[in-house]
């Protein structure tokens, strides 16, 4: 027994729906099927181009790892290297437990109460000084930052990772995959 009826020309219409009698048009007509069901698929569940493009709300924007001249053990020379992070989003942040790390075992954690409005920059400076709004200490007897290449690791006060900075010291025009466009002085994240 057959398992499509075979449609003929000129029968009279009917209220059912024509059977495709031919394997190879049927395997064709499946393979069409499946493929609009792959898309729609896709479709449904890929997020809007909004939301695909959405900015993280505290990014790092600069590392500022070699300061011109020689890098002397004085406080003096280690503030002047620094971090600096943006907030990118539209509200108030409070960074309290954020934590900055960089490749080895240096650690920041952003004192309670911290907090960046949007649009503004937050400057973070190796060596000891006073905290103010705008500018915190890592409050250490060194510098931070490889002058050879180093990774700066944004997190949050929960331990997620929110953004990762690689650079190689040196001048480097344009970013790759592994790291960031840097001048002799600063890397740009």
């Amino acid at each position: 027994m057959p398992l499509l009826r075979p449609v003929t020309r000129g029968s009279p219409a009917s209220s059912e729906a024509p059977m495709i009698t031919s394997p190879v048009l049927r395997a064709r007509f499946l393979a069409l099927l499946l493929a609009a069901l792959m898309v729609a698929v896709l479709v449904a569940i890929a997020p809007p181009a909004a939301e695909a493009a959405v900015k993280k709300p505290l990014d790092i924007v600069k590392v500022y790892y070699d300061p011109p001249g020689k890098d002397h053990s004085k406080n003096s020379h280690y503030t002047k290297e620094y971090i600096q992070v943006k907030n990118t989003g539209k509200k108030t942040l409070t960074l309290t437990g954020y934590v900055i790390r960089d490749n080895g075992p240096q650690k920041f954690t952003f004192p309670k109460g911290t907090k960046i409005a949007p649009g503004k920059t937050l400057t973070i400076r190796s060596g000891k000084a006073k905290n103010t709004s705008s500018t915190l200490h890592w409050n250490k007897s060194s510098y931070i930052w490889n002058n050879t290449g180093d990774t700066a690791r944004l997190y949050t006060n929960k331990g997620k990772l929110l953004e990762s900075c690689a650079y190689k010291g040196g001048t480097h025009k344009k970013a790759t995959k592994k790291s960031v466009r840097t001048t002799t002085t600063t890397a740009f994240c």
